[in-house]
């Protein structure tokens, strides 16, 4: 599929925001990455609520978002279901947007009050934070199948970081945000708010327990971390629940205040430097800071800590800790992390075969171990995997710094019982351990991240499967049924129980929502 080589109408923000209005644009090369559906590479001044509108913002979105990922990934990627990634601006009639590992699917409905069709394709947010969906997925594969509640919420959280890296690369975009608020970009504002046009249309159908009226997540926010355990299952957009979408706000409000941070320490370092320079360039690092710590972090499961910690090492490696204090400063505030586990990170000091308690977190090799030939007794210890299975999950290949990545994952089933768990009642599942090696350009172990998941791991797993039975979120599939996904998206169950070839009851992801999920039946 080629580019388009005329314009299209497209959204940079949400439809609606006012203060970025419509324009005209040009997809990259890169749609080629995906399959629009129904879509004949039409070119023109389409207005919204026409499918050719819909198809010209998904292309033009899709593409800077793939531009933007591989940019900061250091290379080019595949999706995991394979080349291309199908999209479909309007999969049926639902206030929502979904990944399922098949394609990228975009719903639309009727506000309940105007009677305004909504259509979750025409927002950038959205797109971009769905398309964040199938990057992370194709940078870490394990996640998808974690039962660990952290997880699902970085997936979220990561969603929203897509869409926020997304919208700040217009510059109208920028001129707006740096004009609200009189340019104190730590002030909620009209990027730092998503969705706001399906936030309208959920909060009038639903209520607070869905969203808030004015946006689906703000990235300023002042939500810290809280065993997900100690957190309700459900809870006002006011405060923090463990649900995925609602968890996810204490880390990419951690990243948004990251980036301002950064934005504020280029200021504070060039007076002279315009502002639109020094967002640009705090966006850039920002987005960089995060895909290099995503290379660094075990495989799977993506707990905030895990992710903090592999910022600070993706610092460390990457930019002799130019942002340690801030880093610090942001997840020691949120109680992402504890100051004495941040502080083994921090600028002239030595993590080599150093720990991290707190996420158990270890080099397992020093500098001048070739990774080609390290021996797999070292990892056996490592990992402390003996008596169970050893999985080599992949090599990430070649980056343009010269560098390679290897993940091992080290996997272990663990067996739910009792009525809380609902259809999940004698399933099966995974609780994991992962190995990441970071290899020179020489073969030589430049970094390592290393990951054991623990009692509190297990009983994050626990609370949440027993969560989501209590809200009927597991579809209950017989041995030897076909799950039809749509149907799953239209039942609001996103996990479904499997069968191993032994026979095992499993749980398994569907797919993933953009926002509030609906129990309809």
């Amino acid at each position: 599929m080629d580019a388009v080589s005329k314009f299209v109408n497209a959204y940079f923000n949400d439809p609606a925001e006012k203060d970025v209005p419509l324009a005209q644009a040009y997809p990259s090369g890169s749609v080629s990455k995906f399959s629009i559906a129904g879509w004949p590479q039409s070119s023109g001044d389409f207005p919204p609520g026409t499918c050719e509108f819909e198809w010209g913002e998904l292309a033009v979105i899709l593409a800077r978002t793939y531009d933007t990922w591989s940019d900061y990934f250091g290379a080019a990627f595949s999706w995991q279901p394979g080349d291309p990634l199908p999209a479909n601006p309007r999969a049926g009639r639902d206030l929502n947007a979904y990944y399922d590992r098949h394609a990228l699917k975009f719903f639309y409905d009727a506000e309940k009050k105007t009677g305004k069709t909504v259509y979750a394709s025409e927002s950038s947010d959205i797109i971009a934070h769905e398309c964040g969906h199938a990057v992370l997925d194709a940078h870490h594969p394990d996640y998808w199948d974690s039962l660990h509640p952290e997880t699902g919420a970085f997936h979220e959280a990561f969603g929203d970081m897509s869409a926020l890296l997304n919208t700040l690369q217009y510059p109208t975009v920028r001129a707006a945000m740096l004009k609200e608020n009189k340019g104190d970009l730590s002030q909620s504002n009209g990027v730092s708010r998503l969705a706001e046009q399906l936030a309208g249309a959920l909060y009038d159908k639903y209520g607070a327990s869905a969203c808030d009226p004015n946006y689906l997540r703000d990235l300023v926010n002042l939500f810290k971390y809280k065993a997900t355990w100690k957190l309700p299952a459900r809870a006002p957009a006011s405060r923090l629940s463990s649900e995925s979408h609602s968890f996810s706000r204490v880390f990419s409000g951690a990243f948004y205040e990251i980036l301002v941070g950064i934005y504020e320490l280029l200021r504070k370092g060039d007076s002279s430097l315009p502002e639109d320079n020094a967002l640009v360039k705090a966006r850039d690092e920002a987005g960089r800071l995060l895909a290099s710590a995503l290379l660094l972090a075990p495989p799977g499961d993506a707990t905030f800590s895990v992710i903090a910690i592999s910022m600070l090492k993706a610092d460390q490696q990457k930019s002799a800790s130019r942002y340690f204090t801030l880093l610090r400063q942001v997840f020691v505030r949120r109680r992402i992390l504890a100051a004495k586990d941040a502080d083994t990170f921090g600028p002239h000091t030595a993590t080599r075969n150093g720990k991290t308690t707190s996420v158990r977190a270890q080099a397992v090799s020093a500098k001048g171990v070739q990774a080609d030939k390290l021996p797999p007794e070292v990892l056996d210890k490592a990992l402390h995997l003996r008596g169970e299975e050893l999985i080599f999950a992949r090599e990430l290949g070649q980056r343009t710094d010269e560098t390679r990545t290897v993940q091992y994952r080290g996997e272990r089933k663990m067996r739910l019982r009792g009525k809380k768990f609902g259809v999940a009642d004698g399933a099966l599942v995974p609780v994991q351990s992962g190995l990441t090696l970071n290899i020179d350009v020489a073969g030589i172990v430049a970094a390592s991240h290393f990951y054991r998941a623990g009692g509190d791991a297990a009983k994050a797993v626990r609370d949440h499967v027993e969560k989501l039975a209590s809200k009927d979120r597991i579809y209950d599939a017989k041995p030897g049924d076909q799950v039809d996904l749509m149907h799953l998206m239209t039942r609001g169950q996103p996990y479904f129980i499997s069968y191993d070839a032994d026979g095992n009851k499993l749980v398994r992801r569907a797919f993933i929502a953009c926002g509030y999920c609906s129990r309809r039946h």
